[in-house]
């Protein structure tokens, strides 16, 4: 592993742990701080609203007592008199206003004016102003077709005053008493107390002074909203106020009447805090910086800091503490993981404890896989080994040791019952071997066996033996009463025959001895398997041979074919008569059939003899393929009567028909074996070319082209290039060779145009080629 990922769990581990608990931290100190903030809001909220409560409870006090003192003033004898007089006396008006004046002013220091208007009179008359006093506020009384004025509710108004002659402001709360009837909406009489606005404005003003320097300003709203000031107020600020104030009472209709809310004004975040005075129809308001409000909070925030700080050091020993005593049992195993184990490959990329031991696992399934593979391979080789010493004619062990042998190698085999040998043999072999590679015959073989011994094992137990060359093996356990066990395997073998040929496009010979209940003897029945398989050349490829099936060849006591169809046979090429010779040579092949296998050979080759001492009589020149210098290559290397008697007939009939042009199909035949073979030879020849081969054979190259051509559907160049590359395949996977050295071993001059045929035909490089096939291998 690398350094810096020795411990890199137990980081991860201690900072996983420090952050779980720092962010728990922050998380609760968030929650402690916004909570502080709600209660510091809600806190301050009831601060205000006791000061709100405060001068609400003075102007409630206020308008109670102006509204008692407006109805015993009502029922007062003396404004009675004033207000209900029919004719004026000047004097007894003065007498009684005074009279009023002096009992409430001296209890009432509040007290402004008193206003009395006699309808009678049509007079207003004025106690603590001018005595004739105009009042507005009765003429719009009277004079005003819309909604009277409220009864007994402050109404603020400035009535304005003379002060050497100039006339100033004069503010005051004005309450009116009267009484009107069903026949009259007009009052007789009205009285009219305006208290002074000074009491009440002073106090806010000097609550206001108070909290100036904080930023608090306390304001009032009459019935409509409108502000009672003095004008020495915040016009701006006012009507900021007044219009929040609105937009907040219509989103919140259902609202209480005391509460509060937040709004920002000129970039400040302010507090409002709204109470209601309803006995007097208005509204205070109370203004508060945020800021104010939460700078009480600021030590807390500031100490919640430190705190977190604290309790994140206390938490990252305590992480550690914690991850120390996790990570001990896990961080052993590690080293004690690291100290038994060598390096591996793939270990130092490993940047923590978990990515180490994921390594290790990996790498230790590998070689688990790895050595169970081996294993079964071994197992594989050692039942191999133990099958093909059964076919050991020197192979001597007791009854006992081969149960314990099977045993222990999981033979499938009854060692105490009688055994049969079953002997697969590739039919066409020597195309066989130029077509496919090495590998590729191996799994052909494999595959071979594998399908016939499923086959065979669905009604008898068997084991399969690859014998290498062109033939694998198959011993099979026969029951002892079991008479018919050869008709049975045919059926069987029959089948799988049909299922290879199907998926693989090759075909095989099955040869099936007879059975022997002594393993001594599996042997013999070997041997009677290869000899009976040699009954291919006249049974045909694809046969299941069995001692039923050539039992009247192997005891025919015939030497060969009868010198009557001879003599006939060598008339008929003297005479030239290809119809009759035809006929004749059919027979003498029928004949041959009969034999035993190593009569037929030798009349096959008496055949021969006899056909080319006929043709050196007749004068005529022999076919290529009948030329004794060819017969071991076209004629007895061939595996059935059927080829031989192909070839023979076809040499006859070019012989006696003169037809040895290039086109004839015996030829033709003859160039393309000649051709083909010459290649696999000479393969490994850097002038190999279609020129160079036309030229040996005496041909033109378009016509030897096109010969080939037709007969193969395969360009020779083609097979120059398949017949090479299939020879580099072999040697990359079976020779330590580099891939330089193996395009100069194949005959390839340009390595670029051997990669590319390369890719083209097995999809890969040579290089992913080779390491492919050595993995598989190893696996």
């Amino acid at each position: 592993m690398k350094r810096f990922g020795v411990k890199g769990y137990y980081v991860k581990m201690v900072l996983w742990i420090s952050i779980a608990i720092l962010l728990i931290i922050i998380a609760l100190s968030a929650v402690v701080y916004a909570n502080t903030q709600k209660l510091l809001v809600k806190n301050e909220y009831a601060s205000n609203q006791k000061i709100l409560y405060q001068v609400k409870y003075n102007m409630a006090f206020m308008d109670d007592a102006i509204s008692s003192l407006c109805k015993t003033l009502y029922l007062n004898s003396d404004v009675g008199a004033v207000m209900y007089a029919k004719q004026e006396d000047m004097v007894d008006v003065a007498n009684r206003l005074n009279k009023v004046t002096s009992s409430i002013t001296s209890t009432n220091p509040y007290i402004h004016s008193l206003t009395i208007y006699n309808r009678n009179l049509d007079q207003t008359y004025n106690a603590g102003s001018p005595l004739f006093f105009e009042d507005q506020l009765v003429d719009a009384l009277y004079q005003s077709e819309k909604q009277q004025p409220p009864k007994m509710k402050p109404i603020f108004r400035d009535i304005r005053k003379l002060v050497n002659g100039e006339s100033k402001p004069e503010n005051v709360f004005s309450y009116l008493m009267y009484e009107t009837s069903a026949d009259d909406l007009k009052p007789d009489g009205v009285i009219v107390i305006n208290v002074r606005a000074e009491w009440l404005l002073d106090n806010i003003r000097q609550i206001n002074m108070i909290d100036n320097r904080k930023g608090d300003n306390i304001f009032l709203l009459d019935q409509s909203g409108e502000y009672l000031a003095d004008g020495a107020d915040d016009n701006e600020m006012m009507r900021w106020l007044k219009s929040d104030f609105s937009a907040y009472k219509a989103s919140h209709p259902n609202g209480d009447t005391d509460g509060f809310f937040q709004s920002k004004h000129g970039g400040t975040s302010y507090l409002v805090t709204y109470s209601s005075v309803e006995s007097a129809g208005m509204t205070l308001l109370k203004t508060q910086p945020v800021l104010e409000v939460y700078r009480s909070i600021s030590s807390l925030r500031t100490s919640i800091i430190i705190i977190t700080l604290i309790t994140l050091l206390l938490a990252l020993i305590v992480s550690i503490i914690i991850s120390r005593r996790i990570y001990r049992p896990f961080g052993n195993l590690v080293n004690s993981v690291r100290r038994d184990r060598p390096r591996g490959a793939g270990e130092d990329e490993s940047v923590d404890e978990i990515s180490y031991l994921n390594a290790v696992y990996r790498q230790s399934m590998e070689e688990l896989e790895l050595f169970y593979k081996e294993k079964h391979d071994n197992k594989d080789r050692m039942r191999h080994y133990w099958l093909s010493r059964l076919l050991d004619e020197r192979f001597s062990i007791s009854r006992e040791e081969l149960v314990a042998l099977f045993k222990e190698m999981r033979i499938s085999l009854n060692p105490q019952g009688s055994h049969a040998v079953c002997l697969l043999r590739i039919d066409n072999y020597k195309e066989f071997l130029q077509a496919f590679n090495a590998r590729d015959k191996e799994m052909f073989r494999f595959a071979m066996l594998n399908i016939a011994s499923e086959t065979v094992a669905r009604s008898y137990p068997n084991e399969g033996i690859d014998m290498k060359e062109d033939h694998v093996l198959l011993i099979v356990s026969v029951p002892d009463q079991d008479d018919v066990h050869e008709s049975k395997l045919a059926e069987l073998l029959a089948e799988a025959q049909e299922n290879f040929s199907r998926f693989f496009k090759v075909t095989f010979t099955a040869s099936i001895s007879g059975k022997s209940e002594e393993m001594s003897e599996l042997h013999a029945l070997y041997s009677q398997t290869l000899d009976q398989s040699m009954y291919r050349l006249q049974l045909g490829h694809g046969s299941v041979i069995t001692q039923a099936r050539i039992r009247k060849n192997a005891e025919s006591k015939k030497s060969g074919y009868s010198k009557e169809l001879e003599e006939w046979f060598v008339e008929t090429i003297k005479s030239g008569n290809v119809a009759a010779m035809k006929e004749v040579l059919a027979n003498l092949f029928g004949e041959m059939e009969t034999l035993n296998y190593h009569n037929a050979l030798v009349s096959i080759i008496r055949l021969v003899d006899t056909a080319i001492e006929a043709l050196d009589e007749a004068k005529i020149t022999p076919a290529p393929s009948l030329q004794i210098a060819s017969i071991g290559r076209h004629i007895l290397e061939k595996e059935t009567m059927a080829e031989i008697h192909r070839i023979i007939r076809g040499g006859l009939q070019d012989s006696i028909n003169k037809e040895t042009a290039e086109n004839t199909d015996t030829l033709n035949y003859f160039v393309v074996d000649a051709v083909t073979e010459y290649i696999h030879k000479n393969y490994q020849d850097l002038s190999l070319s279609l020129p160079s081969i036309a030229a040996m054979m005496k041909i033109s190259s378009r016509n030897l082209s096109k010969i080939y051509k037709q007969a193969t559907n395969l360009s020779i160049p083609d097979l120059i290039n398949g017949v090479r590359l299939t020879k580099a395949a072999e040697l990359l996977i079976e020779e330590d060779l580099s891939v330089y050295e193996v395009v100069q071993k194949v005959g390839f001059t340009n390595e670029t145009y051997f990669f590319s045929l390369f890719k083209k035909k097995y999809k890969v490089t040579p290089k992913e080629y080779a390491l492919q096939r050595n993995v598989n291998k190893i696996i």
